[in-house]
């Protein structure tokens, strides 16, 4: 049965996909297909988050897609020929699908970390697709303090589909790691006459602290946990690691829309002024898009992609300046609306990136922020301890190795650039100095290219979280934490794309095309021309590469580390764990599942990762508490976490208590298990309750 979720799942994201390639076709070109799997995605988010939010089936997010492919069906726009011509950008999404999906096969269970949390709301999202989403670990509460639109996109496809939450669980990763790479490889396609698939690369590479700790001798285990906490009191993730732990997480999720977002600023720095007014239009609706998704997916990447994106509009400015400059004066005969200055100023000026792109990016969503009930950044402060020059190096070394390696013809030309190291050397930022010095000479560059000014601003980030960090409630040990992991996240993506493009240009410099194989080769796996205008030779050598490339992917899971400990696997089912280690639980657990109606349930609370909220978090039911600490952070005092802590205990060790707390919170059932027996004096006034489930380990109760 596993195998036709599957199946049923990419018929509707390639049918998403396919209804919205046609639409691309004139703005993105030979980018359109691939571009298109991303761009149906946040574009099914924006009709679907509408339709929760009128309190309309999600499967109304479809009729706009529906009508899409049957109009262009109609005008002729899918051919077998131009079919085949992209099916270089199938073969990326499926193969990265395939790989991420065996990675989860092998290790499916929602278990530890953030996957409790993960599951429980996108199951609650399933039960109940409305905006704002039920918080199922505080009832009562919805989600409205936290950015959900990640699970929402895959909790709605899930309710489309029909799969068990527990399923979608598993197939979030695999979708989200083909969609970042189909991005990716459009940028190594954009930037590079060959090598384009070394873009891909950013997905795989470790930092050199994992390096350092194999070296060591440390467990597999061991080594990769402690390649992401390199920095004191900090998280150094990068995305091989996030994909294998397996959280699907915010900002985990967030990396198609990132890798979408680059894509089309990169696209428009190159395009924007040899693109007719439709492409602006078009490129400035995706942009738009995309740039609104990211306070719902992961509310920091707007914090940097918004000035990108600032930074994008007058770089394209600056690089048409020179064009027919001699017309470009007032002269005095006439008026400033009517002089070839405003003109000129008004078509060089990209005000859709400037305007309409900002503007358009908060209304899509205003009603998201209207509903918003979170306190936020409380400010900035600076890091008075910089990070050590030694953990810098095993965090960011490879960038940097490759970066002043690129820069060295810059700083023969400039060596006055090295100075720079100086003032940070002297109060202590080692690591933000080493990044200045190659960030100031990629920005001094002539013509700087995509890759120079993606290399610089990741540079800057990653300078930015050396020196300052933004305040919210991770503590005072903890005050780094989320600025450096979610930060470095960003600038990870900017220097991977910077650094292998660096890579690419440098192997086809050395490795020059000589030959008419090598340029048939191109032909064939690059596809220079727009669609329609390239005749496919026949290729033996990409054939073969194309088989070596589908081997790996197929093995290469299972040489993986095993990072299921000790939860099992060979299923996709994430719940599949519990019915082995806890089977009395999972008989209960799906029991609830099977109920209709309104479902909200007392459980144990016992801290936060933790087998408690176990109920909650594979059901997606309200809970009076779910993780405290989870909620503490999220609404703050206000919450009274403590208070429901305490009216837990009350329920199940407090007959008197027990059926007012209960009403309290708007509870219909109770669960009684080895968990509740382990923490509580459990003593419930049964004559109050009707005994709906009950095993030799469990047992369920409904309010009468």
């Amino acid at each position: 049965m596993q195998i036709f979720s599957v199946i049923i799942w990419i018929i509707i994201l390639k049918f998403i996909q396919m209804s919205i390639w046609p639409l691309l076709k004139s703005p993105l070109g030979r980018f359109s297909y691939g571009i298109s799997y991303p761009a149906s995605l946040i574009v099914f988010a924006l009709l679907s988050w509408y339709c929760g939010l009128f309190h309309l089936p999600v499967h109304f997010a479809l009729v706009f897609f529906v009508v899409l492919l049957f109009y262009y069906f109609y005008k002729g726009e899918y051919t077998k020929k131009e079919i085949f011509e992209n099916i270089r950008w199938d073969i990326v999404f499926f193969l990265f699908f395939l790989f991420m999906l065996e990675v989860r096969y092998l290790n499916p269970s929602i278990s530890y970390a953030e996957k409790f949390m993960d599951h429980a709301f996108l199951a609650s999202i399933i039960n109940n697709p409305t905006v704002p989403p039920v918080d199922p670990w505080y009832s009562g509460g919805n989600l409205d303090i936290y950015y959900y639109l990640g699970h929402w996109i895959f909790g709605s496809l899930g309710v489309i589909s029909g799969i068990k939450s527990t399923i979608v669980f598993n197939l979030i990763l695999p979708t989200v790691f083909a969609n970042t790479a189909v991005s990716l490889y459009a940028i190594g396609r954009l930037l590079l006459n060959r090598y384009e698939w070394l873009l891909l690369f950013p997905l795989f590479i470790v930092n050199p602290a994992f390096i350092y700790h194999l070296i060591l001798g440390k467990s597999i285990q061991t080594v990769i946990w402690d390649s992401t906490r390199t920095i004191d009191a900090a998280i150094t993730e990068y995305p091989v690691f996030s994909m294998l732990w397996g959280d699907p997480h915010a900002h985990v999720i967030s990396f198609l829309n990132q890798a979408l977002f680059l894509f089309l600023l990169i696209f428009c720095y190159m395009k924007w002024n040899e693109s007719d007014e439709k492409t602006k239009w078009i490129l400035a609706v995706l942009l738009s898009i995309s740039l609104g998704s990211m306070p719902l997916l992961n509310t920091w990447d707007v914090l940097i992609y918004a000035p990108v994106l600032l930074l994008t509009g007058i770089l394209i400015f600056f690089r048409n300046k020179n064009r027919n400059e001699d017309k470009h004066k007032i002269t005095p005969d006439k008026s400033f609306l009517k002089s070839d200055l405003y003109l000129y100023l008004t078509k060089a000026l990209p005000l859709k990136i400037f305007i309409i792109v900002p503007v358009l990016s908060v209304i899509i969503y205003l009603p998201y922020y209207l509903m918003l009930n979170t306190s936020g950044v409380e400010g900035i402060g600076i890091v008075h301890a910089p990070t050590s020059p030694f953990a810098f190096i095993l965090v960011y070394g490879f960038f940097l190795a490759v970066l002043y390696l690129e820069c060295l013809n810059d700083l023969k030309k400039r060596p006055w650039i090295l100075a720079f190291l100086i003032p940070f050397g002297f109060f202590g930022y080692i690591g933000a100095g080493l990044c200045v010095v190659p960030a100031l000479a990629l920005v001094l560059r002539k013509n700087r290219t995509a890759q120079d000014i993606l290399g610089s601003l990741g540079l800057l980030i990653i300078i930015f979280t050396e020196i300052i960090y933004l305040k919210d409630n991770m503590g005072d040990d903890y005050f780094r934490m989320n600025t450096v992991f979610k930060f470095s996240l960003i600038a990870w993506m900017m220097l991977g794309i910077s650094c292998f493009t660096f890579i690419g240009k440098y192997l086809d410099k050395k490795f020059p095309e000589n030959s008419k194989t090598e340029i048939s080769q191109k032909m064939i796996c690059q596809n220079q021309t727009w669609p329609g205008k390239i005749k496919l030779p026949e290729n033996k050598k990409c054939a073969y590469l194309l088989g070596i490339a589908i081997c790996i992917i197929l093995i290469l899971p299972v040489l993986l580390p095993d990072m299921n400990y000790g939860y099992g696997g060979k299923t996709l089912d994430g719940m599949d764990w519990i019915k082995t280690h806890h089977p009395y639980d999972y008989e209960a657990i799906e029991f609830l599942r099977s109920l209709n109606g309104t479902v909200n349930i007392v459980e144990a609370e016992n801290n936060d990762y933790t087998y408690y909220s176990r109920v909650s978090s594979m059901t997606g039911y309200p809970t009076i508490i779910g993780m405290p600490f989870h909620e503490q952070m999220w609404r703050g005092d206000l919450g009274l976490v403590g208070e429901r802590m305490s009216d837990v205990r009350k329920i199940y060790e407090n007959p008197d208590d027990c059926i007012s707390l209960m009403k309290k919170y708007g509870m219909t059932h109770i669960f009684v298990g080895k968990s509740e027996d382990e923490i509580y004096n459990v003593n419930l006034p049964y004559n109050q309750f009707k005994e709906i489930f009950r095993n030799e380990g469990a047992t369920i109760y409904a309010l009468y």
